[in-house]
């Protein structure tokens, strides 16, 4: 049975599709104003504020260290 035959294709969502530097600038976007942060304060003296803005405009995937610090600065749990 070919790929397009079977019932229920969106099941099957290759995570390429769902993970994408949209998304995630959305996740990020969403977490920091949830929780009242600037890009500057989300940023810190870490990582900087145009690395914040890339990623929440879509422009770039964060790298995994980027990914966590934004995990442990906006306070969200997994």
């Amino acid at each position: 049975m070919a790929y397009q035959d079977k019932p229920y294709p969106s099941e099957e969502t290759p995570l390429q599709k769902i993970i994408t530097a949209e998304n995630v600038g959305l996740f990020v976007k969403t977490a920091r104003l949830e929780r009242g942060l600037t890009q500057k304060d989300l940023a810190g003296d870490t990582i900087s504020e145009r690395t914040i803005r890339r990623i929440e405009n879509g422009k770039v995937l964060p790298n995994l260290f980027t990914f966590f610090y934004i995990i442990i600065q906006t306070r969200l749990t997994c």
